[in-house]
């Protein structure tokens, strides 16, 4: 089996688990944007329902908020390419998180993953420019 064959697979429990806990929060405005646009960059990365998907960003970006000790919000007054600069932090730091919520992570679907994630790396600062 070849790479581009292997199917990713996550931990049904905790994407159920994701998808409830970001239906149930109340974002501010700044932070629903920031989510939207990791989303949108996500979207069809991960084989997830993109719910999901919001919840893991909530999860990546507000513990991003207590380590750097800034929010979101504060954020949007920074230069865009310092907010560029964190959008590709905190999509380094997913990639990390959905590598863990890989039901079976073998080599294959790591590499795969760390793949994908490699690729967004690249398109995020155009992306995020228009």
């Amino acid at each position: 089996m070849t790479a581009e064959t292997v199917e990713l697979k996550f931990d049904q429990e905790e994407i159920d688990k994701a998808e409830k806990e970001y239906k149930k929060l109340h974002l501010d405005p700044a932070q629903q944007d920031m989510v939207d646009s990791i989303t949108k960059i996500m979207n069809g990365l991960v084989p997830i329902p993109e719910a999901a998907v919001k919840g893991f960003t909530w999860k990546v970006m507000s513990n991003w908020q207590r380590m750097r000790r800034i929010t979101i919000a504060e954020l949007n007054n920074r230069p865009l390419r310092d907010r560029i600069e964190v959008t590709k932090e905190m999509i380094k730091q997913a990639k990390k998180f959905f590598v863990s919520l890989l039901s079976e992570s073998t080599p294959e679907q790591r590499e795969i993953l760390e793949r994908k994630f490699d690729t967004v790396l690249k398109q995020s600062s155009e992306f995020l420019k228009n």
